[in-house]
């Protein structure tokens, strides 16, 4: 009887440990965070996977077929006179002169007249000029209100003992040269009637492919100022 009390109460003991043991207490608070510990070693890079092949090019396609040639645009109007082939000369002096007015007094078997002469030396005009182009020739008084005079020029003066005088200065043209000439229609003796030394003389050669393909009208009908415009010759 004495020991199955003593078990009896190992038995409550044990049990009442038990209880008390297994009841749960309240959650304490939260504890602070640990240090952050070091950084890990990165890991090796991969290896690089392998180039894939390149494809092939495609063919070239056939050239197409050429178009047919477009029908031809209209004429353009035609331009104003070509200059390329005119030929002008600057202006001149006597002393210029080939053989000067001073050593040309000559007579004409023709026509008993004594006309004075000088010669200017001029390449350009070939027989080809004489044929079909035309050679001008101008002359002006330096210093005076006189504008540029197309040759044949006609003039007069008043002579103290023989009156008054007409005399015309005109022009010959021959192959490499202008042959200038002065006449007195009134005695037909032209001595000592070469021009001063205060005039000058300019010669222009229109060649004959210019005229026809530019001229409208006769270059000798037109002014002096007229003429350069045409021909875009410096005056």
């Amino acid at each position: 009887m004495k020991k199955s009390y003593l078990l009896l109460s190992l038995f409550l003991v044990l049990t009442l440990f038990v209880i008390s043991c297994s009841k749960q207490g309240p959650e304490g608070n939260t504890g602070p965070a640990g240090t952050q510990g070091p950084k890990g070693d990165e890991g090796t890079d991969g290896t690089d996977g392998t180039n894939g092949t390149n494809g092939t090019n495609g063919a070239d396609g056939a050239n197409g077929a050429d178009g047919a040639n477009g029908a031809d645009g209209a004429n353009g109007a035609q331009g104003p006179a070509g200059t390329a082939n005119v030929i002008y000369s600057k202006w001149f002096t006597n002393d210029e002169f080939s053989i000067s007015w001073d050593d040309s007094l000559v007579s004409n078997v023709l026509v008993p007249e004594t006309i004075a002469r000088a010669i200017k030396f001029a390449p350009d005009v070939t027989g080809g000029i004489l044929d079909s182009g035309i050679v001008m020739s101008y002359v002006k008084a330096t210093g005076a209100l006189m504008s540029p005079q197309l040759l044949p020029w006609f003039l007069s003066f008043d002579d103290p003992v023989m009156g008054v005088q007409y005399c015309q200065m005109n022009l010959v043209p021959q192959v490499g040269g202008i042959l200038y000439y002065m006449t007195n229609q009134t005695t037909h003796d032209a001595t000592g009637l070469w021009p001063s030394t205060g005039y000058e003389y300019r010669y222009i050669i229109i060649p004959g492919g210019v005229l026809a393909g530019g001229r409208k009208i006769n270059p000798k009908l037109l002014s002096y100022s007229e003429l350069c415009s045409t021909y875009h010759i410096p005056q």
